[in-house]
């Protein structure tokens, strides 16, 4: 029990921290964190920690049942953030909360009655059993069975393979707790009428063993976004040097962003834009120093010709910088490739950015062309005759 309630509070936690932009993931944290928190509630050590400081302990059972109806309400908010978006109404997910909340209160009204005389709600019998997990169970079908459709629709958009497995997982895990809170009001009408049998021996138990382990696989699979974010801010930061020397040489294609996501989609396009506009400036003539120079460092393939590319765009920038003159068409580097979509131009582009330290390092030696034409501008000067020299003891 305890490591599972440690993984999901430390999961749960950490998307707290760092999943606060997009509306989904925030639902994806209120959903952990209203199962988080009855997931707790129920290990027996807490209990006996709070029963002296409660007029009665028997309440926490409702207050957990109370949680995990929340936690259905953010499920079905959750839906609505990814098919609606930002036309979702603003007011429609309070009223949800609000309706769930009536309900969830309505069950200490329910239960008050076993509480009393110090039984559960299933031993106590009578109508109020039965309407208790009634109730108990409706928000969280309804907001399941949502998640079901949504699943459904997501894996025959085509996914990618990791995609697919997090569909699949999330899927089975609803089918399960379809079954799961299905039953839950059948064996509580057998409990109403006092019936003993299988089915309400079997839900006697399968709240603590099936509970815990669900939050903990789902848990499991919401970190996946963190890992995710974290990979991006990698990439980010990246890119970060290579962004600041290009758009310094041409500041016009920076436009200001808001949020990570919409900086680091900016950040791969204000590149290329930067890339295109020093195209004029890129010499595509072969450089010998530069080739011999990658030669000595032990550079090839994929390796050797970003680092080319990089100290190109370097020196281009440092034509722009310095006001010269863009080069003839013909000498100028051909256009890079159009891509398919922005995660090939990012792939493209971190391959760039990984050799962006060594490229300047190297870029800072004289390209050979440049070289050649300032030894052939100065031996044209020196065959230029000077004035005649006249010693000291001339009669000129």
């Amino acid at each position: 029990m305890w490591p599972l309630l440690i993984g999901i509070w430390v999961i749960t936690l950490i998307r707290l921290a760092v999943m606060r932009e997009v509306l989904a993931q925030r639902r994806i944290n209120l959903v952990l964190l209203f199962w988080a928190v009855p997931a707790t509630l129920r290990a027996p050590e807490l209990q006996a920690a709070l029963a002296p400081h409660l007029t009665d302990v028997a309440v926490i059972r409702p207050v957990t049942h109370l949680c995990v109806m929340l936690a259905g309400a953010a499920i079905l908010g959750l839906a609505a953030a990814l098919t609606e978006g930002a036309d979702e109404p603003s007011w429609r997910q309070p009223a949800v909360y609000a309706i769930t909340l009536a309900l969830g209160v309505s069950l200490l009204m329910l239960s008050q009655k076993s509480r009393d005389a110090g039984l559960t709600i299933e031993a106590a019998g009578g109508w109020q059993c039965a309407v208790y997990f009634v109730l108990y169970s409706m928000p969280i079908v309804v907001a399941v069975c949502v998640a079901l459709v949504i699943c459904y629709e997501f894996l025959r958009s085509g996914p990618g393979r990791l995609e697919w497995v997090m569909a699949v997982i999330v899927g089975v895990m609803c089918l399960f707790s379809v079954v799961d809170n299905l039953t839950r009001p059948v064996a509580a009408f057998f409990s109403a009428a006092h019936v003993d049998n299988a089915l309400t021996r079997w839900r006697a138990g399968s709240n603590d063993v099936l509970f815990l382990p669900e939050v903990a696989l789902i848990a499991v699979v919401s970190f996946v976004p963190v890992v995710a974010l974290w990979m991006r801010r990698r990439e980010l930061r990246q890119l970060e040097p290579m962004w600041s020397t290009l758009t310094a040489a041409v500041p016009q294609v920076v436009l200001p962003a808001a949020g990570f996501e919409e900086r680091l989609h900016r950040t791969v396009v204000e590149i290329w834009d930067a890339t295109m506009q020093l195209e004029p400036y890129t010499s595509g003539a072969v450089d010998a120093d530069l080739e011999s120079e990658l030669d000595r460092r032990g550079l090839h393939g994929d390796t050797r010709s970003a680092v080319r590319r990089s100290v190109q765009l370097l020196r281009a920038c440092e034509r722009k910088r310095t006001g010269d003159a863009p080069l003839d068409a013909s000498a100028t580097a051909p256009a890079a490739p159009a891509h398919d979509d922005l995660t090939d131009e990012t792939r493209t582009l971190l391959r760039l950015a990984r050799s962006w330290r060594l490229a300047a390092t190297i870029a800072q030696t004289e390209p050979s062309e440049a070289r050649d034409l300032r030894r052939t501008d100065t031996r044209e000067r020196s065959a230029v005759p000077g004035p005649p020299v006249v010693s000291a003891g001339s009669g000129i």
